[in-house]
This record gives structure tokens, C-alpha cells and sequence, in this order.
């Protein structure tokens, strides 16, 4: 079998490149090569696209999410006095470079006559430049070492109307635990003030949804003391996460989750890898259709070189080699097209790349980027040629099985 493979490969490259009786041959071999050549460059260059868009939602929320957080599997809260572990622990463990505690819950806050709800997080004075929040800062400055302060997303801040210019606080409201006053029910709220004294855009969901104050704000409104929701670990660079991850669950326990940014966003990643699968069937079946052109292409060429397989018959050739030869012949259509429409969609996310040539509009429009992004995945080349591959060669050996009664059984 191995022996008859280079003549197999010998014939079906001679048959491809030899000039036909039949023009039409030579047509639809061309139109072939080009339909699969054009589904795979737009499926590389789609993909690439998608990847590069992808790319830049999990960078914005990676940079609002800290590498490692450590979160109680029941409830909203824990204390760090009544568990087996302390902050000293974790900071010893090696790669980690601190650990945050945050305490966060949602509040309502007011600005004047406007009023909405937001997830407020308490933090210490070092989570700000950890967390990338002060280089997230659009407007005014965000110092959690003053008590009577708060950080607004762009969201927040727009719904309210906030001006950081006034001074005028923010009030913000929480339900008192285990206290009802149905004759005043304002009495059943705690209430903070804080002036606003900066703005942050992430690019995510989060600038319509978050703030920040300082952790002892968090806990007077909350009415806590040393009850936190989760810690937040930061790692020197370099650091493998999923070891100090491991090394975490041992010292926390089965009391606690240890989730890293993707497990922090589970639903988003979940999507992403979703919308992948269906860009890339999408695209896939447009390839299934293109290589059905070699279908036609293997008939014809059948029947116009019959005389040459009656010949190689003749001269020993069997019937497995003469379907070898047709086969090869498909999946070189295949190759060529394939290998073809890599290259063109390579050439042209490069060109993207360094150029920019597709924009997302003129210099004063208002999007985070000026043109659409770019990432191109090896993953992606090699499931797009081996899909090829694998198209052309199951197309060829389906029409060769049709053939079978046909041609090949009666003569030989």
C-alpha cells in the first residue's frame, strides 16, 4: 500500500496539470480552487477578526478583575477571623504579590433629584493602582485613603449627572439588617455621604454598574467589621496562576472558591468560546459547498481519461490504486485551494495589522479603537486546513463510491 502511494501521487498530479480534451474540465477545476480559495481566506480573516474583538473585551475585563479571588461557597460574607487562614498566610505563599480584602454589595445611590442602583466595592488605598483603576481614570482623582470619597463608571456617573466640580455628595443607601419600622420606613436604611471625586471607563458592563469607596465607608453602610465578600490576589509577573491556584485551594479549603479571571467571567468566556464555534460551522459549510465542485470535476475527468485507466489496468494497475488516484486528485483541489486562501487571508490580516486598511471610521469618532482589531490563531490555520482536507477527501471518496457501479466494476 505504501509503495503504490507515490505513483498513486505521480498520476493524480500529472492528471491535474495535463491539458484536457474538454475545456469545461479545466473551468470548473479553476472555479473550484477559487470558491475554496475565497471560503478560506473570509474564514481566516472573520476569525481573526472575531479573535482580535475577543481579545480586546478580555483584556478590559481582565484588567478590572484581579488574577485569583477567594470567595465563601455560601454567603455573601465571611470573616477572616473565624477561618484557619490569614492574610500573612496567603502573602507567603511564593508568586503572590498581596492580598486585598473587598467588601462589596449593592447600594442605592442618589445625586439630587436622580437615583439608581450600583454593586459598591470597598477597597484599601493599594487596590486603585493594582486593579489598573487609576490608569482607568477619565476624570478628577480617586485617593481611598479619604474616607469620604467614591469612584463612578462613566455609566453611573452619566445617569446621574454627576459634576465632580460641585461637591455635592452622593448619598447612598442600604436596607439595616434584621430591623423593620413600618411607621418610618427611611429608618430601616442606613446612610452614607460621599462626595464623587473621579470617573473611570473600563469598557465593560462595569462602568454602568460599579463604584468604589473605601473599605471603612464599605463597612459603616454595610454595617460590618471585619466580614469581607472576597480577597483579591495579585501575583508578581511571571507567575504561574494555576500553581498558585492550587496552592491556595489547599490552604483555604472546601469552604471557599479560588476562581481566576476566566472562572470570575464565566458566562462571558462561555459565549465567546459559543460564538467561535458557530462563526467557524458557519463559514465551514460555505467550504462544504465550495468543495462539492470537485464532485463534477472527478466525474468528468473519469470518463474523459478512461482510456488511460483502461491502460494502467492493462499494465497491473488495481482497482484500489486507479481510486487511489482519483482520490488524490480531489483532496489536491482541495490543498491548493486551501493552502491559496490561507495565504491571501495571512497577507491580508497582516496588512490589517500594521496598517490598519479597514476603519471603524474617521479620526473624531468615539470608538476605543480606531480599526478593527486583529489576532490571528494558529488553532484556527490548522482546524481551517485540516476541515479542507477532510472535506475533500470525504467529497472525492463519495463521488468515487457512486462511481463504483457505474464505471470501475463493470470493466474491471
Amino acid at each position: 500500500m505504501t509503495k503504490s502511494f507515490p505513483t498513486a501521487f505521480f498520476i493524480a498530479l500529472r492528471y491535474i496539470f495535463s491539458k484536457k480534451k474538454h475545456n469545461i474540465i479545466n473551468i470548473i477545476s479553476i472555479v473550484s480552487v477559487l470558491g475554496i480559495m475565497a471560503s478560506t481566506a473570509a474564514l481566516i480573516i472573520v476569525l481573526s477578526v472575531v479573535n482580535g474583538m475577543q481579545d480586546l473585551v478580555v483584556n478590559n475585563y481582565n484588567r478590572f478583575n484581579p488574577p485569583l479571588i477567594i470567595e465563601a461557597k455560601v454567603g455573601k460574607v465571611f470573616s477572616l477571623e473565624n477561618n484557619l487562614f490569614s492574610i500573612t498566610d496567603l502573602e507567603n505563599i511564593e508568586g503572590i504579590k498581596t492580598v486585598e480584602p473587598v467588601l462589596c454589595d449593592l447600594a442605592l445611590a442618589t445625586y439630587y433629584e436622580k437615583q439608581t442602583l450600583v454593586t459598591l466595592y470597598g477597597v484599601s488605598e493599594n487596590y486603585p493602582l493594582l486593579s489598573d483603576l487609576t490608569e482607568m481614570i477619565v476624570d478628577g482623582n480617586f485617593n481611598t485613603d479619604s474616607q469620604k470619597s467614591i469612584a463612578f463608571g462613566v455609566g453611573i456617573a452619566g445617569l446621574l449627572g454627576v459634576e465632580l466640580n460641585d461637591f455635592t455628595p452622593v448619598k447612598l443607601y442600604y436596607p439595616v439588617r434584621n430591623k423593620k419600622n413600618i411607621t418610618n420606613p427611611m429608618d430601616a436604611f442606613r446612610v452614607c455621604y460621599a462626595p464623587p471625586t473621579c470617573v473611570f471607563r473600563s469598557n465593560t458592563q462595569y462602568d454602568g454598574q460599579s463604584a468604589f469607596v473605601s473599605l471603612s465607608l464599605a463597612k459603616e453602610l454595610f454595617d460590618y467589621e471585619n466580614e469581607i465578600s472576597f480577597l483579591a490576589i495579585y501575583l508578581d509577573e511571571n507567575t504561574s496562576i494555576e500553581k498558585v491556584q492550587k496552592k491556595i485551594n489547599q490552604i483555604v479549603g472546601e469552604k471557599f472558591n479560588v476562581l481566576n479571571q476566566i472562572q470570575q467571567e464565566t458566562l462571558l468566556f462561555k459565549t465567546i468560546q459559543a460564538e467561535n464555534l458557530i462563526i467557524f460551522l458557519i463559514l465551514g459549510f460555505i467550504i462544504v459547498i465550495a468543495t462539492f465542485n470537485i464532485v463534477g470535476i472527478l466525474v468528468m475527468l473519469i470518463i474523459e481519461k478512461k482510456q488511460d485507466i483502461s491502460i494502467l489496468h492493462t499494465l497491473g494497475a488495481s482497482k484500489a490504486l486507479l481510486k487511489k488516484v482519483f482520490l488524490m486528485v480531489g483532496a489536491m483541489i482541495g490543498i491548493f485551494g486551501g493552502t491559496f486562501g490561507v495565504c491571501i487571508g495571512l497577507i491580508f490580516c497582516l496588512l490589517q495589522q500594521h496598517f490598519g486598511i479597514i476603519s471603524f471610521g474617521n479620526e473624531n469618532s468615539s470608538f476605543i479603537i480606531s480599526t478593527y482589531p486583529i489576532v490571528v490563531s494558529f488553532k484556527d490555520l490548522m482546524a481551517t486546513f485540516f476541515l479542507i482536507i477532510l472535506i475533500s477527501l470525504i467529497t472525492s471518496s463519495l463521488s468515487l463510491r457512486g462511481l463504483n457501479n457505474h464505471y470501475l466494476k463493470n470493466k474491471y
